[in-house]
């Protein structure tokens, strides 16, 4: 009788211990492998995933901790500074009255991406336009690997689809 449930038990561990490494850990990629390439060229990926296809000219502006060339703070674009980012690139509606932000974040790789990705969700402004903005909800900041997206608009979750493909 030991014997048998000594067997039955080991199992259970088992396939407990199967079924705990199974799990995606909730960053966008199963096997948290990172996406290579440029943010331009992902940025391009994209938009060329959409379907439909987006109906307005997009303008993409590349920023650092500092924030871009134009002045503008990186608070601005992902809603608070002191985030570990190796490079950032915002695409955002090229007509200030409709309310369409995606940022792209290559992380350092000393980053704590979960407490980034918190961060931002908490502090990011979905009315950062003048007289526009989305509803809180259709706020998504997720990331593959090293790779964080940040999405501000009416359309975010086919966005976030779009972006989700980047890792096949």
């Amino acid at each position: 009788m030991k014997k048998r449930f000594a067997i039955i038990l080991s199992l259970v561990l088992f396939v407990a211990l199967l079924t705990g490494c199974a799990g995606g850990g909730g960053n966008g990629s199963a096997d948290g492998k990172n996406v290579d390439g440029n943010l331009a060229d992902l940025m391009a990926k994209i938009y060329e995933n959409m379907d439909p296809p987006v109906e307005f000219f997009p303008m993409d502006t590349s920023f650092t901790e500092e924030g871009d060339e134009f002045g503008k703070p990186v608070e601005y674009f992902i809603g608070t500074a002191g985030i570990p980012f190796a490079e950032g690139l915002a695409s955002e509606a090229a007509i200030g009255a409709i309310p369409h932000s995606i940022v792209l974040l290559r992380m350092k790789p000393d980053a704590d991406i979960e407490a980034a990705k918190k961060s931002i969700k908490a502090n990011i402004d979905p009315w950062k336009w003048i007289c526009v903005g989305v509803d809180p909800s259709d706020v998504i900041v997720d990331n593959i690997g090293d790779l964080v997206v940040v999405i501000i608009s009416d359309r975010s979750t086919e966005f976030h689809d779009a972006f989700k493909e980047l890792a096949q």
